[in-house]
């Protein structure tokens, strides 16, 4: 069969057009396609778990996370957890890790949370001394004691303890004078049997206040305490005087006759 002329040139164009589609579709397909990272299976919080708590299977559940991100002490397999107890407030969607259970056999319960050779001391405190309720578990705080004095009419205030781990926080139910039921906030603090001692005798003779402390302040405050009479004739510390500013230097040009010059005024 013998086709029209030119006819060969509308199949050629259509070949080309073809191969020109492909060729452009490939290059757009390859430059917008998302690589694929590889994953790991990760064991994730259901819910909030408080410290202290025995983790369950109703707790927990697995996510895949990018390789390339997932915490070295990341937990796998939710079996491998089970029966733990929480050592820190462990957030929904956080990733369970070794570091923040205690070890295997751990009771549930505040106990689990103790260091074994310190003790945990609950106080009361109130919006005040409680610095408003933000503080929460895990936090670090001092403990300052306001008291009466050996001198007549005169009281007493020192930090007495310093970077005390908070356990939990909490609320029992009280009654006042009148009989009357009243919620009162308590914090359990960490501490050594010495530093025990120390906070029962301070809650006995005077009042306490506790004071938050940055996560990261490892240090210890030196204080010499104050009185209720040196209030009134404490004074500012003085200001560091500032050197006086120096003028600024002028670079002007001087010109006698053919000569030039600088001069700097």
């Amino acid at each position: 069969m013998k086709l029209p002329p030119g006819i060969k040139y509308f199949i050629l164009a259509g070949v080309v057009g073809l191969v020109a589609t492909f060729l452009i579709h490939r290059y757009i397909t390859t430059k917008t396609a998302i690589p694929v990272k590889p994953t790991d299976q990760v064991v994730v919080a259901d819910l909030d778990i408080a410290p202290g708590t025995e983790l369950a299977a109703r707790m927990l559940k697995t996510n895949q996370w990018p390789r390339d991100i997932v915490p070295s002490k990341a937990v796998r397999n939710p079996k491998d957890v089970e029966g733990r107890v929480a050592l820190v407030p462990i957030s929904r969607g956080e990733p369970i890790l070794q570091s923040k259970l205690a070890p295997e056999g751990t009771a549930a319960g505040l106990g689990g949370l103790l260091d074994p050779n310190k003790l945990a001391v609950t106080v009361r405190v109130d919006d005040v001394s409680g610095v408003a309720g933000f503080i929460n578990p895990g936090d670090r705080v001092d403990l300052l004691v306001e008291m009466p004095a050996p001198e007549k009419g005169e009281h007493f205030s020192k930090i007495l303890l310093q970077n005390l781990k908070v356990l939990s926080k909490g609320q029992i139910w009280d009654q006042t004078a009148e009989k009357k039921p009243q919620v009162v906030t308590t914090v359990t603090l960490e501490v050594t049997p010495e530093e025990a001692e120390i906070v029962n005798l301070a809650t006995n003779q005077g009042k306490i206040r506790l004071a938050l402390r940055n996560q990261l302040n490892q240090g210890q405050f030196f204080t010499k305490g104050v009185m209720s009479s040196q209030l009134a004739y404490r004074r500012p510390a003085p200001a560091t005087p500032e050197a006086p500013a120096k003028a600024a230097e002028v670079n002007v040009e001087v010109i006698k006759g053919m000569q030039r010059s600088s001069a700097q005024l």
